[in-house]
């Protein structure tokens, strides 16, 4: 069997091992898992790094300050890398926040870096 290292590069995304297995027919049919258990475990296998959205990080620890201090010493005691990181902008929460589509881009990119257009 192969087993990964770190040196192939292989990155998974928060969103993918911690999915809940929710979908359009029911509620999720597994409790959340913790980020910081996530980047440790995938250290443990031979992960590179590991990638997310924004909101991600708080599937257990709803402050951010806290989930993002967490996980950036995960971070740090596992030396996993984050080759990309974006944000979860949801097109029907902007919609109904009255935003039209077309505004969605400069949306994004306010919400992501603070730029202004």
């Amino acid at each position: 069997m192969y087993e990964p290292t770190p040196e192939d590069r292989f990155t998974f995304g928060l969103w993918t091992v911690g999915w809940q297995a929710r979908d359009p027919f029911g509620d999720a049919a597994r409790a959340p898992l913790d980020p910081v258990e996530s980047v440790h475990r995938l250290a443990e296998l031979g992960a590179y790094g590991v990638t997310f959205h924004d909101d991600d990080m708080l599937a257990v620890e709803p402050n951010r300050d806290r989930a993002i201090a967490a996980f950036r010493k995960a971070l740090a005691e596992t030396g996993l890398n984050v080759p990309m990181a974006t944000d979860d902008f949801d097109p029907e929460v902007a919609a109904a926040r009255g935003y039209h589509f077309t505004h969605l881009n400069q949306l994004a990119l306010e919400h992501l870096l603070g730029v202004r257009g």
